[in-house]
């Protein structure tokens, strides 16, 4: 007897470990275009959603292999989250945050109603039937929504104490979860709550300026993963072993980092805005370079086995999946026709600055060092008209060296080098 248990539990492991080395990414062929596919989310294998840059709400009935538009708008949508079937949350980055209660048929808008009004939602999490929470904005200000009441009435909680920007939430639990983003003073931050958000505590700050932990992933109950995104050559992530009480750093390949996804704690994936797909099979320790996708944003993992992720496509991950061909764009960074020139270059006294905004988008424009830290920020706008731009910023009294010009929009991220001789 205890023989032939001990022979299925082998063979039981090794089917999940056959599967789960069968498992790879592929495309989907019917996969939406148009605009960068900023999140992606499923409840089971066959029932999804995806939104766009494009201001585009998708839905998936079969696993992905094929799509419907349930929703078009002017704007652009971070993100999105379903509570089951029926209720669901987006999140635009143009002052709408929409409910839907029939699957994504219809859907209204919460943020008229929410004081203040919030402008951008860049993460959603619902960890029960009541209580549902949201954060942004990615260009500060931070704060947190929250409702206990499955979405009918919300507080919007400041969060500038602890945070310029949020990018990410997840709550495993009614009053227990993180936010993630950017500190009072531009650090990747990691945010801790067990309370429900009236208290937290801070359990991730990066040493420099301007940078983000942009994702973060429940791998298991204690090993947790977060991306960092920053304008620095050199790309970092964070790990925890601990449920998130305490966080590592360790290197990564590509710097613009958004995107983050493991299957198990040694096997995972990383990319960002540019082309950078990466795999690593030991925990981070080593990556190599996959030619696939790109502009990847989101990864969301069913198991081990089974994931979806979003960027330029939509992308599965799964045993079995037969290999398509990959979608137009699909390889391409994203690229919408913005511009930027620095003149002149050296510069001494001043520097002119010219830009052309082919949509309307929200800019931050920063000095920075060679090594990527912040000097000084120098133009912000929210819902900036497309358009030509052009200002003159005074660097007299920057020291003589290499820096560079870092631009981050909700459509990209872009940097221009210049020297002070």
């Amino acid at each position: 007897m205890c023989y032939k248990y001990l022979l299925m539990l082998l063979q039981m492991a090794f089917f999940t470990i056959d599967s789960q080395a069968q498992s790879e990414w592929n495309y989907l062929p019917n996969a939406p275009a148009g605009g960068r596919l900023d999140d992606v989310f499923f409840l089971n294998e066959q029932l999804g959603w995806c939104v766009s840059g494009g201001g585009r709400i998708y839905k998936t009935t079969d696993a992905g292999q094929t799509w419907t538009n349930v929703y078009s708008t002017s704007g652009y949508f971070r993100s999105i989250e379903f509570h089951n079937e029926n209720i669901g949350y987006a999140g635009s980055l143009n002052s709408k945050f929409l409910r839907t209660t029939d699957g994504g048929l219809t859907w209204t808008n919460l943020a008229p109603g929410i004081s203040p009004v919030p402008e951008a939602i860049c993460g959603i999490s619902i960890p029960d039937s009541s209580v549902v929470y949201a954060v942004g904005q990615w260009d500060s200000p931070g704060f947190l929504l929250k409702s206990v009441d499955g979405g009918s009435t919300w507080v919007n909680q400041d969060m500038s104490e602890h945070a310029m920007a949020l990018v990410d939430v997840l709550f495993f639990h009614r009053d227990t979860g993180f936010v993630t983003g950017q500190g009072p003073n531009g650090q990747a931050v990691i945010l801790y709550t067990n309370d429900g958000g009236a208290t937290w505590s801070k359990k991730y700050e990066a040493q420099g300026n301007s940078q983000y932990v942009w994702k973060i992933q429940r791998v298991t109950p204690e090993f947790w993963v977060g991306s960092i995104q920053t304008f620095n050559g050199g790309g970092k992530f964070v790990k925890s072993f601990d449920g998130g009480q305490t966080w590592t750093i360790h290197s990564a390949p590509i710097p613009d980092m958004q995107g983050i996804g493991f299957a198990t704690p040694t096997h995972g994936w990383v990319g960002g805005y540019t082309l950078g797909f990466f795999e690593t099979q030991d925990g981070g320790n080593t990556w190599d370079y996959q030619q696939f996708g790109g502009n990847f944003n989101r990864f969301f993992f069913l198991d081990s086995t089974l994931a979806y992720a979003s960027g330029a496509s939509v992308y599965k991950f799964s045993p079995n999946t037969s290999s398509s061909s990959e979608p137009p764009g699909s390889g391409q960074p994203y690229d919408d026709g913005f511009t930027i020139k620095l003149s002149p270059n050296p510069a001494d006294q001043f520097i002119d600055i010219a830009f052309e905004l082919p949509v309307t988008d929200n800019v931050r424009m920063s000095i920075h060092r060679a090594d990527g830290a912040m000097v000084k920020e120098i133009y912000h706008k929210r819902q900036l008209t497309p358009g030509a731009f052009r200002f003159r910023v005074d660097i007299a009294g920057l020291a003589k060296g290499a820096y560079f010009i870092g631009v981050q929009r909700n459509h990209g991220l872009y940097s221009r080098r210049f020297s002070k001789p």
